[in-house]
C-alpha cells in the first residue's frame, strides 16, 4: 500500500511537471514581449509629454525676455 501511494504521488507529480513544461517557455516569452512593448509605449508617451512641456516652458521664457 505504501509503495502504491508513493508510485501514485511520483506519477502525478511528473505528469504535472510535464504538462507545465509543454509550451511554457513560449507563453512566458510572449508575456514578456507584451509587457516590454507596453512599458516602452508608456515611456515614450511620458518622454514626449516631458519634451513638450519643456519646449512650452522655454518658449514662454523667451516671450517674457523679449518684452
Amino acid at each position: 500500500m505504501k509503495t502504491l501511494k508513493a508510485l501514485l504521488i511520483v506519477t502525478l507529480m511528473s505528469a504535472s511537471v510535464a504538462a507545465m513544461a509543454e509550451g511554457g517557455g513560449d507563453k512566458v516569452m510572449a508575456q514578456m514581449e507584451a509587457a516590454r512593448a507596453s512599458a516602452m509605449t508608456t515611456y515614450q508617451k511620458s518622454e514626449h509629454a516631458t519634451a513638450v512641456a519643456s519646449n512650452q516652458k522655454a518658449a514662454s521664457n523667451d516671450v517674457a525676455r523679449s518684452n
